[in-house]
């Protein structure tokens, strides 16, 4: 008892050390524009230092979250995409050294955050994709954008989302539209965080999540996204496999897999 006792505390003490971070951060990219870039009115317009606040805050947190996701099926699950690929929200490039770049003849990295750009183009040089990564600078909702680039309809053999289904808008929408980009035979290889289906983890879900979205990019803590894949399209096969060790109490509960689409 008193082990599970401490693993819940921890649990439930965790997203606010993270908030921390990210108030922090805040407080920084604030300082920032006001001393050093001489913009002060730019503080009243949140969109103005949003990005630039998220890219300060997950230079700290995405190191330690790469370093979880070791013990868990992410690595192998990246390892397994190939063909056309389409990354979602590939930040500042943690993946990319997971990937296998004798299966993949071209990747799309859709990212609309234009602050992490510049570490995002050093992980593709050092993992030597230059040649066939290529960075789109806008969010999955834009079909115009993406036909600029050859993003159409059923043209991804594999379609990568590592926590990013939790911030991007219209989730329902959204995952239909990656099933829509799918080929037929096509695997979506996932691992995102989730609504706890714990009451009292729940509870606590919702309480951090009325300041988390301003602070961490949108993103949510109460979605029920594998709700919402499941939903998305008739898939051939749905493979979720378990983080190692995680808890019905937690309150970063995960969801990670692959799914297909028929052929």
């Amino acid at each position: 008892m008193g082990l599970d006792l401490t693993e819940r505390l921890q649990s439930y003490i965790g997203p606010f050390e993270i908030l921390m971070i990210a108030v922090y951060a805040g407080l920084r990219t604030i300082l920032d524009l006001v001393i050093f870039q001489g913009r002060p009115l730019d503080v009243l317009n949140y969109s103005k230092w949003r990005d630039p606040m998220f890219e300060r805050a997950w230079k700290v947190i995405g190191p330690g979250a790469a370093e979880a996701e070791e013990d868990s099926p992410v690595p192998s699950l990246i390892y397994e995409a190939y063909g056309t690929v389409l990354e979602l929200g590939p930040g500042d490039g943690q993946q990319i050294s997971r990937l296998d770049p004798s299966k993949i003849t071209k990747i799309y990295g859709i990212e609309p955050n234009l602050a992490l750009h510049p570490e995002l183009r050093t992980s593709i040089a050092k993992a030597g994709l230059e040649n066939i990564y290529t960075i789109v600078p806008c969010g999955i909702e834009d079909r115009a954008e993406l036909r600029k680039y050859g993003i159409e309809s059923e043209g991804m053999d594999t379609i990568l989302s590592i926590k990013v289904l939790c911030s991007v808008p219209e989730p329902e929408r959204m995952t239909r539209e990656l099933y829509r980009l799918l080929k037929p035979g096509g695997q979506l290889l996932l691992s995102e965080h989730v609504r706890s289906r714990n009451v009292l983890s729940r509870l606590i879900q919702e309480m951090y999540n009325i300041a988390w979205p301003h602070l961490l990019a949108h993103c949510q803590l109460t979605r029920p996204t594998d709700e919402y894949l499941m939903k998305a399209g008739n898939w051939d096969k749905v493979d979720f496999l378990k983080y190692k060790d995680e808890k019905d109490f937690e309150i970063l509960p995960h969801i990670c897999g692959r799914l297909m689409k028929p052929k």
